[in-house]
């Protein structure tokens, strides 16, 4: 029987995105991605005068998303 061991957690750096790999993984303009930060739609951090996004936000702001978005706008 095979022993479990813990493995290390990854560091910070490998779990967040800048601005642009988040609007990639989303399929929207980065504009976009930022106007929802700053409605406070997706979290993210400024870290070294750029936004970092974790992963997990990304998946949290898609899953809580509407199924049919109205273009007309908020």
């Amino acid at each position: 029987m095979k022993k479990l061991t813990k493995s290390k957690p990854l560091p910070i750096g490998e779990h967040l995105l800048t601005l642009r790999e988040a609007a990639t993984v989303l399929r929207l303009n980065p504009r976009t991605v930022r106007s929802y930060v700053q409605r406070g739609e997706i979290e993210a951090r400024i870290i070294g005068e750029r936004w970092r996004f974790r992963r997990g936000d990304l998946d949290a702001f898609f899953e809580s998303a509407p199924r049919h978005w109205d273009f007309r706008g908020k």
